[in-house]
This record gives structure tokens, sequence and C-alpha cells, in this order.
């Protein structure tokens, strides 16, 4: 928070800055694709990036105070706050034209100034656009955009039709948590206070040597990461800085090692890169519904039939991602497939994704995609009774069970490079020790000492 504790000071900042003029553009012919750039186009299941991944900046000057009464750098008790919750189809100009009562070259005037501060299509479906006016009948004067605790938008609806982006500032703290499963894994993060982005996280570093298609009572885990904090409130996770799971008594690490030139920055024990060369799922926190087979029943057609892939029942419009770097080389629908990809990895090997319900945005033929990339979203398109994702898999063209298969084992750190990451490697694991394992209603967050190295 900032040093200078005068309110007022601030609010004369936050005020000048909406006082200057500006160079604008002209509503005339380009007024029509003003309007339509305001359009909430995202498709419901598109997320914005998680709020651990924004890139947080600190700007004291420009950043206004917040208190219990200074809200954006404006006191509440001076205006009267209403809200709208964005829908699918939205129109931002509408919506300006008939909340605060703009025309059509104010509204244009607006999203121009936009352009470098705020994209317009970055807009969320689900989440809110807030309207501060003076008092009651009035139009409101000012419009905030807060898509996440870290950042907000102030658009002024009055002339000069300002626009300013504010990114709070973030405390981050190392802390670390530890869980045993009573029913899984991710009950025993969640049921336990812990957030879903903690679970995705440790999910994507341990999704190679963890199979959480198959947990078990008594499994247990520990994890050491960031823990973002605003204004004193834990808002988000940052990186994952340690995690073990443990099964059966074998542990199965990932450290986090980051170095100039390295494709990677999460490792097993031996170092190894921790997240191998292909996922076992394209979706997470789903299960399994039908198994490769060479002659199943088929559940529409009903006569037995070769079932060349693995169905992962999931929630209709759960993320599906691409379990290894790829190129697109078909993002299309035809026929039982329905909607579906197929990527081509390497000379021996390809896979596909079907029954989508719409492909991720910027996917199509060519596009290269990376390792836990969402390239779509479940559905039930084509021959399928319900939401799934039939992941198929080719080696040297040949359709084979991708869970019996042997797959190329990653490099492991060598040379001088490997006697740095020990010293790393041994550090964490002392902070993963000295972290208790803890029973349902006993999980929670310990601070920890960071680690002497990254």
């Amino acid at each position: 928070m900032h040093s200078d504790s005068n309110p007022e000071r601030w609010l004369r900042r936050t005020r000048r800055f909406f006082a200057k003029k500006s160079s604008l553009v002209a509503a005339g012919a380009t007024l029509t694709a003003g309007i339509i750039a305001a359009t909430l186009t995202l498709n419901q299941q598109d997320t914005a990036p998680a709020a651990a991944a924004i890139a947080v900046v600190s700007r004291p000057d420009a950043l206004p105070l917040e208190t219990n009464n200074l809200r954006w750098g404006f006191f509440m008790d001076e205006y009267i706050q209403s809200q709208i919750e964005l829908k699918r189809g939205d129109i931002l100009g509408s919506i300006l034209m008939k909340e605060a009562g703009l025309t059509y070259p104010q509204v244009n005037q607006l999203v121009e100034n936009c352009k470098e501060k705020f994209k317009i299509n970055s807009l969320r479906v689900g989440s809110s656009l807030q309207f501060l006016r003076r008092q009651a009948g009035d139009a409101p004067e000012l419009m905030i955009y807060e898509p996440s605790p870290y950042q907000y938008t102030i658009f002024q609806l009055k002339e000069p039709f300002a626009v300013q982006t504010f990114k709070r500032e973030v405390d981050t703290k190392i802390v670390a948590a530890a869980g045993v499963l009573e029913t899984s894994f991710w009950q025993a993060l969640t049921d336990n206070g812990l957030s879903d982005e903690l679970a995705d996280g440790m999910v994507d570093v341990l999704a190679s040597s963890v199979d959480f298609y198959h947990q078990k009572q008594g499994d247990r885990f520990k994890v050491v990461y960031e823990q973002h904090y605003v204004r004193g409130e834990a808002v988000g996770t940052g990186k994952i800085i340690a995690a073990v799971y443990e099964r059966d008594g074998k542990e199965s690490y990932a450290f986090h090692f980051k170095k100039d030139g390295q494709k990677t920055d999460y490792f097993d024990f031996d170092g190894r890169p921790a997240r191998k060369a292909f996922l076992k799922s394209p979706v997470k926190f789903s299960r399994i519904s039908s198994r490769f087979n060479m002659n199943r029943l088929h559940p529409i057609l009903g006569y037995h039939k070769a079932h060349l892939g693995t169905d992962y029942a999931a929630p209709h419009g759960t993320p599906i991602i691409a379990v290894a770097e790829g190129v697109v080389t078909e993002a299309t629908r035809r026929g039982g497939n329905g909607i579906y990809v197929r990527l081509r990895h390497d000379g021996a090997y390809e896979t596909q994704y079907l029954h989508m319900s719409g492909f991720a945005r910027g996917i199509r033929p060519g596009v290269r995609v990376a390792q836990g990339q969402t390239i779509g979203y479940v559905g039930s398109t084509g021959l399928a009774t319900g939401p799934h994702v039939c992941f198929r898999f080719w080696k040297n063209g040949r359709q084979v069970d991708h869970l019996r298969l042997n797959l190329p084992q990653p490099q492991p750190i060598t040379g001088p490079l490997f006697e740095e990451y020990k010293v790393v490697r041994d550090d964490l694991i002392k902070m993963l020790n000295s972290v208790p394992y803890r029973t349902f209603n006993s999980t929670e967050r310990t601070d920890v000492q960071s680690p002497t190295a990254p």
C-alpha cells in the first residue's frame, strides 16, 4: 500500500487524471467497427487467464488509495452504485447507451480511447460492470470493470471519456499445505479450503507420474506454493514451489527449477522433467467411462464394434487439453466423430480428441500448440450418449491403447547443472518434510521459510 497516508491527495491525483485532455478519434465511418469491437463474443467456456498468471506491476504513482470507504479512488458515500452482470451476446455499446445515455459517437470515442489501455474483447461473461452516479436519476459518471482482485479498469462516461487500468499491489508469501485422501484428491483439497487453482497446479506438475484416475484412500500429499494477498486478503495462488504425492509408500516429487535455456521448469527427484512427453489424460478431474476395447458393444449403434480410444466423461464445457506439444492437422466436424481436433506430435505419434462442443480460440490446421494448452471443450457431438471426450492415440500410423504404451522418457538434467539442481531439490525436500500430514478438518496453510535457491 502507499506510503502517502493522505487520501485526499490520492483522490486529487485520480481526479486530475480524468481531467486531462486526450487525443480523440472522430466518430464517423469507424463508428460501426467500434460498436462491433465492443461485442461480447467470448464463448461461455472461455475463461480469462488464471489470476495467478496475471503479471502484477506496482504503480504507486498511479494506483488510487483504497480503504473501507475509498474504493477505486473514489469516496463511495458520494455515489450510488449499481451493477450489470454480463451475459453471452451482450454488446458494450448497447449497455452504455441504455445505462449511461451515451450516443453512438460517444461510445465510439470511448472504444477508441481503450486502445493500448484495455481490450474490449477481454470482457468476460459472468463478470459485472459497476456504475457510479451522484444521485438517483442521474446518468452514471463512471463505469468500473474488475475481472479479478488483481486489477480493475475505470471508464469515464463523460468527456474526455478517459480509460485507465490499475493493477493492485500484491504481497506474496511462501506457504505449505498437506492432506490425506479420505474420499478423493479433489475433495481433500476443496474440503479444507484449498483452491481450485492449487489443485490444477498440482495435477499439472504431477500428472505424468501420478495416476489421478486411480486414487486410493490413504494417499497423501504435501505442497509448497506462493500465496498472493491483496489488501491483506488471500486472493490467488502463484507458482508451485514443490510438491509430493505418496501412495503405498512411493513418493512422486515435482520441484520448481528454472534456468535460462530450459524448456521446462519442473523436475522429479532424479532431475527428469516432471511433465513427461505425453500427459496421461486430455481432461483434468474426469473419469474413464470406456476403455480401449477391440470388441465393445456400441452404446448407440447396438452392435459390437472396436473402440479404438479411451473415453473420459466430464461436464459439458470442460476444457480439453493437448497431451503433448504438436501441430493441429485437423479441426473440423465429421460424422460420428462430431467436432474434433487431431494433432501430429512427431514422426511417430498422433492424437485425436472427439465429440467436442467447440474449439478453443485460435485452433485451426497448421497451428502449433503447447502441452497442456486448451484446444476445445467437452461436448456430445456426433455419436455420443453424453458429454465426454473420446481420446485416440496413434503410433506409427496404428491406433493403440495409450494407457498400456511405454512412451519415451525425457532426458534428465546432467553435469554441473544437476549438481546445482540437487542443492535446490534438497532444500525443497527439507521444506516439505517440515510440514506435517493432516487429515480432514485439520489441513491448513503453514508459512515456511523460502528456499535458498530458486
